[in-house]
């Protein structure tokens, strides 16, 4: 029985729907691509600065120029339990059943709903205002020194909507202007040396221009954000079952882009028969033993675990940067007991950079739980910084391979496996 998203081997509008009304944009006549400004295009949006960068910026990428994107939105041949997507309803199985769409096509329109996003739905005027939002709460608080304050106590007080006062926050947050004081976090204090040492709101301004950004560096990054330089192929479904991946990627390149592929690894046959390979090709790494990948990955195929083997063995033969990542969930696929496995696996492939990155609790893969049919709580599964730390710590004293970046924010940490340590891993052409 087929899915009731497919009629006649068509995407049906109702599928586009569900997708829609969050912050995807279904494009292509066939409706199997999509692109989608991740949280970090908004934050560096919010500032132009490094400072509000993902992960990639290790490689040189910067978050306002890149194009969150996939080709085969639908389909996967895994139902990975941390998966973001709404498996349960939003997949339509494992194989590319519909015709694919031309790539050329299909970037140009992609090109044309991100400036419309950045342009009309992330609009400058709100992180100008925010520029100035977060002036208004330093100095408010500043005025009122020896008082802690709610985003409501804020948002009432300023006369500024919850989510402008939030927004606002997260940045001042970020850069310790603030500092969460109660147990449930939801009140806020100004930090101890902007009370003892500014006097005044020009002062505040000095202070965020310096730290944090300014009107200039805001309107830039902006400018920028209409021309990205970057297309992340990773946004959601297994890329490499679009049967014109390969086109697709040279037609990236031939926008002077740079592009990573994420992919499951569960296409060795693909992989070898790469016309044009990414700037970097990411193999997801789930788990460390086929036993431990069934119970994460939920495979719709035969023999995926020997299948991703296969792919890692392809990993030092390609012409292009590689990375092997896992995908961290606490009490599931990492434990110390786990570490050899990892790092002899690693050590076999040879690829690039090794990362490990702690997997994210939003959106679908908030049931987590009910997917792996169990009574523990989500949280359970949620590796805190320092426990993947502590865990990555562990692998490079066991592994040998050197730990060269560290991301806070994203729990992500990068190690250099074939890569010279005095080599720059930024990325210099796509």
């Amino acid at each position: 029985m087929k899915n009731r998203f497919i009629i006649d081997d068509k995407i049906t509008n109702e599928f586009v729907e569900t997708y829609t009304k969050t912050t995807y944009r279904i494009v292509g006549e066939n409706k199997h691509s999509s692109i989608k400004p991740c949280h970090w295009l908004e934050q560096r949006l919010s500032t132009g600065r490094d400072n509000r960068n993902c992960y990639k910026g290790v490689f040189g990428i910067q978050s306002h120029r890149c194009l969150q994107n996939t080709p085969s939105l639908p389909f996967c041949n895994h139902q990975c339990v941390f998966c973001w997507r709404d498996l349960e309803a939003g997949s339509l199985g494992s194989e590319f059943i519909v015709d694919p769409d031309d790539p050329k096509i299909l970037i140009d329109e992609m090109l044309r709903h991100h400036r419309d996003i950045i342009e009309n739905h992330l609009p400058l005027r709100r992180y100008l205002d925010n520029y100035e939002i977060m002036i208004d709460i330093l100095y408010y608080m500043l005025l009122n020194k020896n008082q802690n304050y709610s985003i409501n106590d804020l948002a009432n007080n300023l006369h500024v909507s919850k989510n402008k006062i939030e927004r606002a926050i997260t940045l001042l947050k970020n850069q310790d202007f603030l500092h969460q004081i109660n147990q449930d976090f939801n009140k806020f204090k100004l930090d101890d040396d902007i009370k003892c040492c500014i006097n005044s709101r020009s002062e505040l301004e000095v202070l965020i221009n310096r730290s944090l950004t300014t009107p200039d560096d805001i309107m830039q990054a902006h400018s920028e954000a209409m021309i990205p330089s970057h297309a992340a192929i990773s946004l959601d479904g297994e890329p490499l079952l679009y049967p014109k991946i390969s086109e697709y990627v040279q037609e990236f390149r031939n926008r002077h882009m740079t592009t990573f592929i994420v992919t499951n690894g569960t296409l060795p046959e693909k992989i070898e028969k790469l016309d044009h390979l990414p700037t970097q090709l990411y193999v997801t790494l789930p788990a460390p033993n086929e036993q431990i990948y069934q119970k994460v990955c939920r495979p719709m195929i035969r023999s995926g675990w020997n299948k991703i083997i296969k792919s890692l063995d392809l990993v030092e033969s390609l012409s292009c940067r590689t990375l092997v990542r896992l995908t961290a969930m606490k009490n599931l696929n990492i434990a110390e007991k786990y570490i050899t496995e990892y790092a002899k696996i690693i050590e076999k492939a040879n690829p690039n950079f090794f990362e490990i990155k702690g997997f994210t609790l939003q959106a679908k893969a908030l049931l987590i739980s009910e997917r792996l049919k169990n009574s523990s709580q989500m949280k359970d599964y949620f590796p805190e910084y320092e426990y993947l730390e502590d865990f990555a710590l562990k692998f490079e004293k066991v592994s040998g391979f050197p730990l060269i970046y560290r991301n806070k924010p994203s729990r992500d940490f990068l190690f250099a496996v074939n890569w010279d340590l005095d080599k720059d891993p930024k990325i210099t052409n796509p």
